[in-house]
């Protein structure tokens, strides 16, 4: 959807903004289900009023904001827009121990709500419902928010997103997903996070549909919420379909279930599949990329209309270029690698998960996939640590409930299937793996349980 921009980057017709279809019509029209509470768009914009009112004059470009509330980050990207400006959204689970760092730069204020218990540096914002709020969209080439994230390589880092690069996803996305009208998302994933923005915020917004977040985290929750308000798009993580699939007793009512944000285990797809009775469809980017390919099921992944892609002869990464990145003329080279197969493209693991232990090279995605192969685990990660100065493998899985396992169950069947040289020195059985975030595996948690073991037992 083209729309027209002055010289100063303002629209000349924000009626033409996809996000016009929620933002600036249909006040009445309950937008958001947010810890039970219903948001129509006029109390949110009347929330941005009161962000508007509260804001520090001297507010740079960027503002941070810290939030569990979807309310409080929706209602702060329309205050800010309005003046050109954009949120850095940050984790609340973190507190505000999350400006450290120097992610949040010094003078930089930081929004919260009211009810969310500020810290005393933070901008406390309450909900008047008073005053009146008129929504100013944003132009094309406007940065409209940031996201702190680990990134691909777990170290935190800012990714800032423009207008265009969102809007030029939904362009192609919803078909591509089989979605048309009106999208009612149900997002297990907060509002912060990228997957939460598109999927939660960006694209009912700009198809005039509306979004639940379920309160709770548990997965009994979960279900009721899907069956109760009967979305036709879920998404979530691995780590939330694991947990349902466990929970469900009865099929869930037709919908997209989408999952992101990790590599979807074969056994969690298979149960979620048996038990609700539709497929899951995994979606594979990151913060920096936003959405390049899906599929449903483990054969290749198929890339988005408009991605280009190319396999990387030098080392065979992945190297991709389209519409939505920034800018759209660059080739962003991935750290993934890759081999094409069927018209799209396999995923052989991480460049950084080629290791070299004893003299020899060998991939660390290749011991995760062997493990996961076996009918009794249902996840597997593999880390590399430091033992008497040298590198070596450490291997943690998850099995499969009621099933037992221990470490000399997962050693034999690891050596039938790989060379003995691959086989990880340390092999730890977890009822669950460490995670950071919304799911992502915490590997510096693992790699000092991998310290641990060695430190207590020589043959670990």
């Amino acid at each position: 959807m083209d729309r027209e921009a002055t010289g100063t980057g303002m629209i000349t017709d924000p009626t033409a903004h996809p996000l016009a279809r929620t933002f600036t019509s249909r006040l009445e029209h309950v937008f958001l289900v947010d810890n039970q509470q219903l948001w129509t768009v006029d109390r949110l914009l009347a929330l941005a009023g009161d962000i508007d009112r509260n804001l520090p004059a001297a507010a740079g470009e960027r503002v941070a904001v810290r939030a569990r509330s979807a309310a409080f980050i929706v209602a702060s990207l329309l205050a800010l827009w309005k003046h050109r400006r954009h949120p850095l959204l940050l984790d609340p689970t973190v507190g505000a121990e999350a400006a450290v760092g120097g992610y949040v730069e010094e003078g930089m204020p930081t929004l919260v709500p009211a009810w969310e218990e500020p810290a005393s540096a933070e901008t406390a914002v309450d909900e008047t419902r008073s005053g009146t709020f008129t929504a100013s969209l944003p132009a094309s080439d406007d940065t409209i928010l940031a996201f702190l994230t680990s990134g691909s390589t777990g170290a935190p880092k800012i990714v800032a997103k423009r207008d265009f690069q969102l809007q030029r996803q939904f362009d192609v996305e919803p078909a591509w997903l089989g979605l048309s009208g009106p999208i009612h998302t149900l997002s297990l994933v907060p509002a912060h996070h990228i997957l939460g923005y598109i999927y939660g915020i960006n694209m009912p917004a700009s198809t005039g549909g509306r979004v639940v977040f379920p309160t709770g985290s548990s997965p009994h929750a979960w279900i009721d919420a899907v069956r109760r308000e009967r979305p036709n798009v879920v998404v979530g993580v691995p780590l939330h379909y694991r947990l349902i699939g466990q929970a469900l007793a009865a099929p869930l009512p037709e919908a997209v279930y989408l999952s992101s944000g990790g590599m979807l285990p074969r056994s969690v797809a298979e149960i979620f599949h048996k038990r609700a009775g539709w497929p899951i469809v995994q979606v594979y980017g990151s913060t920096e990329t936003a959405g390049i390919a899906t599929r449903t099921g483990f054969g290749p992944w198929n890339p988005l209309p408009g991605i280009e892609w190319r396999v990387r002869g030098l080392d065979g990464r992945l190297v991709i270029r389209s519409a939505w990145q920034d800018p759209p003329s660059a080739w962003h080279h991935l750290d993934d690698l890759v081999e094409t197969s069927e018209g799209g493209f396999a995923l052989l693991g991480r460049s950084d998960s080629v290791v070299k232990v004893g003299g020899r090279r060998f991939s660390l995605a290749e011991i995760v996939q062997t493990a996961q192969s076996s009918p009794f685990v249902e996840q597997a990660h593999a880390v590399t640590y430091s033992r008497y100065g040298e590198l070596a493998v450490a291997l943690f899985v998850v099995r499969r409930q009621p099933t037992t396992l221990t470490p000399a169950d997962i050693r034999s069947f690891m050596a039938e299937h790989l060379a003995p040289f691959k086989v990880p020195r340390t092999i730890r059985v977890l009822d669950e793996l460490p995670s950071l975030g919304i799911g992502k595996v915490d590997d510096a948690a693992l790699r000092l349980m991998a310290d641990l073991a060695s430190e207590g037992d020589p043959d670990a």
